[in-house]
């Protein structure tokens, strides 16, 4: 009996140890952040104006101030580069800026000069294209008599041409109205000085949009400061060329 007491108590004692020990050890419980998705950054702000590109070390990173200033060189490059001609252009056109060289009696002097009065027999000069019609010109000529006395003569002259048709066509019917003023340059220049002006019809004919050659033919006067005598100068024809920038 006294065997048995002791049994019994060396197996409670033995339960309660090792119930002891159980709470000594905590309890492994699993990881649930292991099984969560994994989150990707969030996206930039594209409330403002600021443009971005990814890179490695930044995946919303700022877009590098060298592609702003490439960008900046190519729209420069555009803006310096010649504007190239119209689809279909044929002919100059508005904003064209022309030298010309014009033979013959340009600026329509008096085919019967007297004094030391020269008619004109050239000229050089440019021509601004206002619109696709509308052409301002400017020339300085020169001219020489042989009788009844050998003379020189300068002018300088303004005027227009207005053309027909359209900047697709290579020939251009055109109207001339010019005037300007003309002087001798033997003996008094003043006293040889004369106001002329002329009216003329013709045509440019355009090779490409950068050159041409021009023909008219027109009526035209002629009134001495000096003298108020007027002289009418009829037929009188001139032929030019001019190059376009």
């Amino acid at each position: 009996m006294k065997r048995l007491s002791v049994a019994l108590m060396l197996v409670v004692a033995s339960s309660v140890f090792a119930q002891e020990i159980g709470t000594e050890i905590t309890p492994v419980t699993p990881d649930s952040s292991a099984n969560k998705p994994k989150q990707e950054p969030p996206p930039p702000d594209t409330s403002s104006n600021q443009n971005t590109t990814p890179s490695d070390s930044n995946p919303w990173g700022s877009k590098s101030s060298s592609s702003s200033s490439s960008k900046k060189k190519d729209e420069a490059k555009k803006a310096a580069a010649p504007e190239a001609p119209r689809e279909g252009m044929v002919s100059a056109g508005a904003g064209s800026f022309g030298i010309r060289a014009t033979f013959g009696a340009g600026d329509l002097v008096p085919s019967a000069p007297t004094g030391n009065t020269a008619p004109a027999i050239g000229s050089v000069g440019v021509s601004y294209w206002a619109t696709d019609g509308f052409t301002l010109l400017f020339d300085a000529g020169f001219g020489m008599a042989v009788s009844p006395t050998f003379a020189l003569g300068f002018s300088a002259i303004v005027g227009m041409d207005y053309h027909f048709g359209s900047v697709g066509d290579a020939l251009r019917p055109l109207v001339n109205v010019q005037a300007g003023v003309v002087t001798g340059l033997a003996g008094d220049p003043v006293s040889a000085m004369a106001l002329t002006a002329q009216v003329a019809g013709g045509a440019e004919y355009f090779f490409s949009p950068q050159f041409s050659v021009t023909g008219r033919l027109g009526f035209g006067f002629r009134l001495g400061f000096a003298t108020s005598s007027v002289s009418f100068a009829l037929l009188t024809p001139a032929i030019g060329a001019a190059w376009y920038f």
